[in-house]
């Protein structure tokens, strides 16, 4: 019996180590931003079918992420991110085999829809492939990553979901509002991006990875962090973009208090971070109340697998 009990739990720990793999909490700030282009762009006058919206962007985050973790591996662990690959608690078989898996199940949806969908999920496909593997691995240049990563997870998934309900609503037409939101999306999630780097500095420069905070240092790429969310702020009032104006307002003085510290804390920084994907993705579940399922489930998994299976406070 006491056999069975543990074989059981160790089956229940290789599963959760495979989902862990997947990154659900970074699937949340892609969600947020594919239903909020979901809501301008015809989501607010009855468009549906979000749910197939998120199953692509989930495997889109998958595929991305899942590259991310293989090509960054050895990096991971010397920054100690808790990572089951890194850790060695999954196979670089089954590593690939997710992310192969993620990127096929985006294109299968993709591709038969519009053309413009389709042409996005390419895209996206194709960025997320370059930021991660050689020859082009953008995510090792400052410049690059910056703006893969706003590009990437503001601008062109908020676009996947604009056009997604786009294509629903008759009555609704291509708004240059649009583009200023992809514009101040992109700001947004460029910034966070900024504050990430500020966490592996020491592990980045040895590994070779010229981030923006290995290329600038901590203080001044804080600064351009804060630029960066100054902009989102003020083009979130000119596209009328309320869920992101309220979260600009309420991140900011957590990011400016991080760095007016003597000493920049990446307790601080990574408390900020949370603050800003936390307060998008609840303001998103008053655009769409169902998102409020995916979330928890996301927040509630990492809180179990973090704290009771890897036995580390995180989230």
């Amino acid at each position: 019996m006491h056999s069975d009990n543990k074989k059981s739990s160790n089956t229940i720990k290789t599963l959760a180590h495979h989902i862990a793999f997947t990154r659900p909490l970074l699937l949340i700030p892609i969600w947020t931003a594919a239903i909020l282009g979901f809501w301008a762009g015809g989501g607010n006058r009855g468009a549906k079918n979000h749910w197939e919206l998120i199953l692509l962007t989930t495997f889109l985050g998958i595929g991305i992420y899942g590259l991310n973790q293989i090509f960054d591996k050895v990096a991971d662990r010397e920054n100690e991110k808790h990572l089951p690959l890194a850790m060695g608690l999954i196979s670089p078989f089954m590593a690939w085999f997710i992310t192969i898996s993620g990127f096929v199940g985006a294109l299968v949806i993709g591709i038969f829809k519009t053309p413009a969908i389709a042409i996005l999920t390419v895209i996206c496909v194709l960025l997320g492939i370059a930021y991660s593997a050689p020859p082009l691995k953008l995510k090792d240049r400052w410049l690059h990553a910056l703006i893969a990563n706003g590009v990437g997870h503001g601008a062109l998934v908020f676009l996947l979901g604009y056009f997604y309900a786009l294509h629903q609503c008759e009555e609704c037409k291509f708004s240059i509002l649009a583009i200023l939101k992809c514009i101040a999306f992109a700001s947004a999630f460029a910034t966070v991006y900024i504050f990430t780097t500020l966490l592996d500095t020491e592990g980045d420069r040895k590994f070779g990875k010229e981030t923006i905070a290995v290329k600038f240092g901590l203080r001044r790429s804080g600064a351009f962090g804060l630029l960066g969310l100054l902009i989102s702020l003020i083009l979130a009032v000119i596209a009328r973009e309320p869920a992101l104006f309220l979260t600009a307002i309420i991140a900011t003085p957590f990011y400016a208090g991080a760095l007016a510290d003597e000493s920049i804390k990446k307790a601080k920084i990574e408390r900020a971070n949370k603050i800003a994907v936390l307060v998008l993705a609840i303001t998103t579940i008053f655009y769409e109340p169902s998102m409020l399922i995916p979330l928890v489930l996301a927040i509630g998994f990492a809180a179990i697998y973090y704290r009771k299976i890897l036995g580390v406070k995180y989230p």
